[in-house]
């Protein structure tokens, strides 16, 4: 017996990072993956693997839950009531993989295999991940300032530097945050089409 149900949003343990999916049955978990590393992730495109690709030596794959809030409550995140029901889930999930357009598409903090599944459980382009990544890098942009304010003037140089750089990071990840929608929106409605198809061939039948 498997231990998740068609349409679960899984997540499966990486080194640095989690890798994201929907579980489709033991022969296919649908993800946004591709290429040996992380300097090859621009190649990867929306695609089916087994239970056991997608989890690799480490195994350990996990469901994923919709609590409706984020950080203990401090910033907001899909719930249930976001969700759509386990079959859509999937027929999102296979349209998006039918759509081989979504090569070339990835991107680490604007759209990366958790903002996929996200996009195929409720409709949201949503990342956990990218979330804690800009709210660490807002507290280190806070200490940095605070660093340069009243720090000895011999940090100066080296603390200015750093700020440069947290704020080329922020304009990047404001760019990706910002570009997303744009770049998925052909995708999408590529998606959405082959949707509106199954769905009235359904209706035929």
């Amino acid at each position: 017996m498997s231990r998740f149900d068609a349409g679960d949003h899984i997540r499966v343990k990486r080194r640095l990072y989690a890798h994201h999916g929907i579980y489709v049955n033991d022969c296919r978990v649908i993800d946004f993956s591709g290429g040996r590393n992380i300097f090859e992730k621009p190649k990867a495109l929306v695609q089916a693997r087994t239970l056991k690709e997608f989890e690799g030596k480490r195994g350990g794959a996990k469901n994923i839950e919709y609590p409706g809030k984020f950080l203990g409550g401090l910033g907001f995140w899909p719930g249930p009531e976001w969700k759509y029901p386990p079959g859509e889930v999937v027929k999102r999930a296979d349209a998006l993989c039918r759509v081989a357009a979504t090569q070339g598409a990835y991107r680490l903090s604007g759209s990366n295999c958790e903002h996929i599944a996200t996009w195929c459980i409720c409709g949201t382009y949503e990342s956990k991940q990218v979330r804690y990544v800009h709210a660490g890098h807002a507290v280190l942009g806070f200490g940095l300032l605070v660093a340069l304010s009243r720090g000895p003037s011999t940090w100066r140089s080296p603390l200015m530097a750093l700020v440069l750089a947290s704020t080329a990071v922020t304009v990047y990840m404001q760019y990706e945050a910002w570009m997303t929608p744009r770049r998925w929106r052909p995708i999408i409605a590529k998606v959405e089409a082959l949707l509106r198809e199954s769905d009235s061939e359904g209706a035929e039948q």
